[in-house]
């Protein structure tokens, strides 16, 4: 149920909908974090209870009787993505602002029926690209974007963790269709691009299962073009072992072991960048530019931090009307447009040309 006004504290109401790998992540924040009164969890797996009550809220097993008899502000919602947008439209029904995990939804009719619904109740939207939040990744648009690296010429990523067995055992739907890395992990990288420089006109992939022999891809080559044409390249598995994997490399999470290794390369004109390694190269002396003179090697003072707070605070903020959502659904739809090309094309081995209408 929604409340009717602001608290004078300006504290807002919360709850979670599924406490699974990344929506533990979650409740664990918004049960510490002063901008907020955590007050309820509902999970499907009646052992979540012992979480709950480890926070001190209220436990739930059907979100309607949780949204029904608590007093929220918005939810945390942390569910398999084909449940987004029922549970989502519900959700605004009610009046509640949703912070949604991403994909927005699974397919982009569902994406617009979710935004329509939260813009017919007049409830924010906040889709959980939470690398967005990560003053690396924020430093690293300002600089491409401010022109620091000149024009951009390309970008190479990297990514690549092995997911152990367990992984798939805990969700069976990763082995199916609509599970594999390409809407779970590529999708964070299509954003990442997006985020940093601009939109994407055209992909074209390569995918294939052979290492898993599951239903669904375990590895996946892309080549992309912006719409200015700039191109990019994405390297994509989860079945080897690999120190270059952005989870990993970034240290957002404790449940990944840390490694180094730059996992993205921007090339631009007048210098490049490694990412997350943040080594700028260039020619010192432009009059001197050309591969047989010598080339300077800078290290930046930027670090990597937990961006999940940072990205449950502004929820708060967007609540209480002190900002806008960073990504609000109709960004996000354009990324999971983006990534759905890529699927597309992954299945078709044809390019495709996006349309974001």
């Amino acid at each position: 149920m929604a409340t009717n006004s602001q608290k004078s504290d300006g504290r807002v109401r919360l709850a979670s909908i599924g406490v699974g790998m990344i929506g533990h992540v979650h409740a664990k924040i918004a049960a510490g974090l002063n901008e907020c009164e955590y007050v309820a969890i509902c999970d499907t797996d009646p052992d979540q209870e012992r979480m709950a009550q480890g926070y001190g809220v209220r436990f739930y097993t059907d979100y309607k009787e949780m949204i029904k008899k608590e007093t929220l502000d918005g939810v945390i919602v942390s569910l398999p993505n084909e449940l987004h947008e029922p549970v989502g439209t519900a959700c605004a029904e009610a009046g509640l602002h949703i912070f949604m995990e991403k994909p927005i939804t699974s397919t982009i009719a569902e994406a617009d029926k979710l935004i329509n619904s939260t813009q017919r109740n007049n409830v924010h939207l906040l889709i959980a690209h939470h690398r967005r939040f990560n003053p690396m990744v924020v430093a690293t648009r300002k600089m491409i974007r401010s022109g620091e690296l000149g024009d951009l010429v390309g970008v190479s990523i990297l990514w690549c963790m092995y997911k152990p067995s367990e992984y798939f055992v805990a969700g069976p739907w990763r082995r199916q269709k609509g599970g594999g890395p390409i809407l779970i992990n590529t999708i964070h990288e299509i954003d990442n691009l997006r985020f940093f420089y601009g939109e994407i006109e055209r992909v074209y992939a390569e995918v294939s299962n052979k290492t898993r022999r599951f239903e669904v891809e375990d590895t996946v080559s892309i080549s992309l073009r912006f719409t200015d044409g700039t191109l990019a390249s994405i390297l994509m598995s989860d079945a080897a072992p690999s120190l270059w994997g952005y989870e990993c490399t970034m240290g957002e999470n404790p449940h990944f072991y840390p490694t180094k290794g730059n996992i993205y390369h921007f090339l631009g004109t007048k210098a490049s960048l490694t990412f997350p390694g943040m080594t700028k190269v260039y020619y010192a002396d432009p009059s001197k530019a050309g591969w047989q003179h010598p080339i300077t090697r800078e290290q930046l003072n930027i670090k990597s931090a937990d961006p999940y707070p940072d990205q449950l605070k502004h929820f708060c903020k967007v609540i209480n009307g002190e900002e806008t959502p960073r990504t609000s659904g109709e960004d996000a739809r354009k990324t999971l447009i983006a990534t759905l090309a890529v699927h597309e094309s992954g299945m078709t081995g044809k390019p495709i040309q996006i349309d974001y209408t």
